[in-house]
């Protein structure tokens, strides 16, 4: 792939673009809690979540269809660096206060609710069938690489002051924006009709609910489906708290600084990319009770190591096991719900459960906050790692959802088709830190249990955007 060609320009965009939000979000982050403490903190970084709520509902995704995808992504990029620039700005001359802290933190996320449905779309504009294969192959590549290195590159780039790192982000965002704006629609096909630009539902989003669907209630009095649920919501009020909020206010604690705040961020996207490149592990967890119930436990453990860790090291590869673990709880959870109800139902209930982890995850930022500020930051993650043994406690309680076992993988010709749950959808759930993600198949990632999904998965939330 040349690096003039237009997949070679986008695929260089796509980087810049990923990394100029690692730097953002880490500098955003050390900021806030510089100048308001650890409870603001967790507020901006709760409401700067929000936005994704309208983009997952939806709200957002009209723009894509309205506008070129490439312009409208560049227009986006053109914001961010308008963003950044104007923050360093603020912070060389006289410091930013938390209303402009909070400001930003809104206006980064609004800026991603209305770009990333479009994201998706570019490929489709620029490449056949097989050059989109291998650009979205390509993108989720970029964004494991990303999320793993950019943290740390991020910290380190804060050693030169925050209005330096911000700059530099600044800088990268307005690079990936000419890259987008230098691409060019191809040509109609042969047969007359021009590549798809984004319009109709989004790809894996279920369509609407047909006449025969069951209503909210009798598609949770299913068997295991309630239970589930209430798994996910308690794994999405302990992870993306730990994971965002959590890991910045320990390295604060221990003196770590920004730089060990960055680690923690790569160590939640090692984590994540873990799971995600282990999908015969993956497979065996989804839909399996004791997959469960051991990896919420695993999680909880590793967060009360977390905790309590003396040093860096430690910290990092506890927090690996800790996103490792989480993915692979959402895994399992999102398992059962994709293969318990009839699939009439199943629509519903992934309605309940993407809003259940929408409104979760920013009250887990919140909650985090509030217990760092009543008590400290090592209570603060081990609240989390309790939010974790109560969704193991649920688990083991219901009979369905405890003896549910995952299902046999798909053989044969059809084995690994789209529309198969157990079909190598990659992992994350950071809203973890939430972080911008690819748009996979959701059955590893409910929004910011990783993320974003996703993690790899789209928020996720047990995504590393949220960092």
């Amino acid at each position: 792939m040349s690096a003039s060609s237009p997949a070679g320009r986008w695929s260089s965009a796509t980087l810049a673009s990923l990394l100029g939000v690692q730097v953002f979000q880490v500098v955003l982050a050390w900021s806030v809690l510089t100048v308001a403490g650890p409870l603001a903190t967790a507020v901006v970084l709760a409401l700067g979540t929000l936005p994704r709520i309208a983009m997952m509902s939806g709200l957002t995704a009209g723009l894509a269809g309205r506008f070129a995808a490439h312009r409208l992504l560049a227009v986006g990029e053109l914001g961010r660096a308008a963003l950044a620039l104007a923050a360093a700005g603020a912070l060389a001359v006289s410091g930013l206060d938390f209303t402009g802290l909070l400001l930003a933190s809104l206006l980064f996320g609004l800026v991603e609710a209305i770009t990333e449905p479009a994201a998706g779309s570019v490929p489709a504009l620029i490449a056949d069938a097989a050059g989109r294969q291998r650009m979205e192959a390509l993108r989720t590549t970029l964004f494991r690489v990303t999320v793993v290195v950019g943290g740390p590159l991020a910290g380190l780039g804060a050693l030169l002051g925050l209005s330096t790192a911000l700059i530099v982000g600044g800088l990268v965002f307005l690079v990936s924006a000419a890259l987008f704006l230098s691409l060019r629609p191809r040509p109609s096909d042969a047969d007359g009709t021009a590549p798809a630009a984004g319009h109709g539902p989004a790809a894996g989003m279920p369509g609407p609910p047909g006449a025969d669907a069951p209503k909210a209630g009798e598609a949770l009095a299913l068997p295991g489906v309630r239970a589930a649920l209430i798994c996910t919501v308690l794994i999405e009020l302990g992870c993306p708290g730990a994971f965002g909020v959590g890991t910045l206010l320990l390295a604060d604690d221990r003196g770590w600084g920004a730089v060990g705040f960055g680690v923690l961020v790569g160590a939640v996207g090692l984590g994540t990319v873990l799971a995600a490149l282990a999908p015969g592990f993956a497979r065996r967890l989804r839909g399996s009770g004791s997959g469960l119930i051991l990896a919420c436990v695993l999680t909880a453990a590793a967060m009360a190591g977390l905790a309590f860790s003396p040093n860096l090291p430690l910290a990092a590869v506890l927090t690996v096991v800790m996103a490792l673990a989480a993915a692979a709880a959402s895994a399992a959870t999102l398992g059962v719900l994709f293969s318990g109800p009839r699939p009439e139902a199943l629509g519903m209930v992934m309605g309940v459960v993407m809003a259940a982890g929408a409104l979760a995850a920013p009250l887990s930022y919140v909650l985090v906050g509030l217990v760092a500020r009543l008590a400290n930051p090592r209570a603060a993650v081990a609240a989390c790692a309790v939010a974790l043994l109560a969704a193991a406690l649920v688990a083991l309680t219901d009979r369905t959802l405890r003896t549910a076992t995952a299902p046999e993988p798909p053989t044969g010709p059809q084995a690994g088709l789209p529309g198969d749950p157990a079909a190598g959808a990659d992992a994350s759930t950071t809203d973890a830190p939430h972080a911008e993600a690819p748009a996979e198949a959701p059955a590893d990632a409910p929004a910011d249990a990783t993320g974003e999904p996703s993690a790899d998965g789209q928020p996720g939330h047990l995504s590393a955007k949220g960092a």
